[in-house]
């Protein structure tokens, strides 16, 4: 399982690559959307869901992720913050 923050982040977007291989060319950043910026659908979600549970070993709440979209605006930082923090409960 992984712990460090960046290599979480980096895993996280690995991830976001297996799921949309369209934006596998493209240089991804913490900040970006992952569905305003990148166009990941509610499926592609579900797909990513699954990998960062199997991926971790932990359980990342999408639904919890998606309830507090306002604050977070769906970005790449987010979905890593949301799996260090589903680590350590």
């Amino acid at each position: 399982m992984t712990t460090a923050p960046n290599a979480t982040l980096d895993d996280i977007i690995d991830l976001l690559k297996e799921v949309k291989p369209g934006i596998a060319d493209q240089s991804v950043e913490p900040q970006q959307s992952v569905v305003e910026d990148l166009g990941l659908d509610s499926l592609d979600l579900l797909q990513l869901a699954r990998r960062i549970n199997r991926h971790f070993g932990t359980e990342f709440d999408l639904d919890a992720w998606s309830a507090e979209a306002d604050e977070h605006h769906r970005s790449v930082a987010s979905i890593a913050a949301a799996v260090e923090g589903a680590g350590r409960a």
